[in-house]
């Protein structure tokens, strides 16, 4: 074989393994690029709970998550089996401020099962609201009813052991259907009251009607309505008046509607802004 015939074969066999050697290369790559997509997808679907059809989605934050974000952080708020919650009112126009501890919505102070009092806020009575409770009460005797308060200011302290007492007995779940964890008590803030009894047969009574149909006229509402106990977090009470001053009271009574309605709060524990109540 001439120079010419075994260089002609030398190129041949160096070309034929240029071809090999990229096809190997070109699997290679190949094989890298689907491992990364496989763990792409493991991690979007298996880690992230997320499937492809949900991409493009608003975030949303699961209420274990949430509970480390500030409220200010929030913008979507789910649990399993719950629809969408706000979690600020201020998207929803409202101005939210919080004083020492205190938190208020459009200038009312709001005390619910979101928004906590300090342990050491122990106002007493409200002035305002105790004098208008008198205006009231004297309004009523002239129309032949009589109302009077069995329970007005509240101290934490006093709050505890109510409900503790409630959820030793009932239970954590009934105890907050009726009752309040210390510092999300509206008896805290000394601007509520318990009118004549807490038993559920005053609904219904002529007191109760008269209650419902003129607290409004002297800025107190009937803070735990029928029908919006999926809002407000507890049971109608028709002896549960609070006052928010005569403005608000006349448009929260006349729309039907719930304070947290009114405001654009929630009022539930797993958005609270203590961390103690979220057992």
């Amino acid at each position: 074989m001439d120079n010419r015939n075994v260089k002609t074969t030398q190129q041949r066999r160096s070309q034929a393994q240029m071809r090999r050697d990229t096809m190997q290369a070109y699997g290679v790559m190949a094989g890298i690029g689907l491992f990364i997509i496989a763990v792409v997808v493991y991690f979007v679907i298996f880690r992230t709970g997320k499937s492809s059809e949900e991409a493009g989605l608003p975030e949303v934050v699961t209420s274990s998550a949430a509970d480390s974000r500030s409220a200010d952080d929030r913008k979507i708020v789910t649990t399993e089996g719950d629809a969408e919650a706000p979690a600020d009112p201020q998207e929803s126009g409202h101005k939210l401020e919080v004083r020492d501890g205190i938190t208020y919505v459009d200038g009312i102070m709001i005390v619910n099962k979101t928004y906590a009092l300090p342990e050491s806020y122990a106002p007493g009575l409200d002035p305002t609201a105790k004098a208008a409770f008198d205006e009231m009460s004297a309004k009523a005797w002239g129309d032949g009813v009589s109302i009077y308060i069995i329970s007005g200011y509240r101290s934490f302290t006093e709050q505890k052991k109510l409900y503790d007492g409630y959820a030793s007995s009932r239970g954590v779940e009934e105890a907050d259907r009726v009752s309040s964890r210390p510092g999300h008590s509206e008896h805290q803030s000394g601007l509520c009251m318990d009118i004549n009894t807490t038993e559920f047969s005053f609904e219904g009574t002529k007191e109760a009607i008269w209650l419902e149909q003129h607290c409004a006229e002297y800025g107190f509402i009937i803070r735990f309505p029928k029908g919006k106990e999926s809002i407000t977090g507890y049971e109608y009470e028709p002896w549960h008046i609070r006052y928010v001053g005569v403005e608000a009271a006349k448009e929260i009574m006349s729309r039907g509607i719930c304070l947290e309605e009114y405001l654009g709060v929630t009022s539930d524990y797993r958005y609270a802004t203590d961390a103690a109540a979220r057992m």
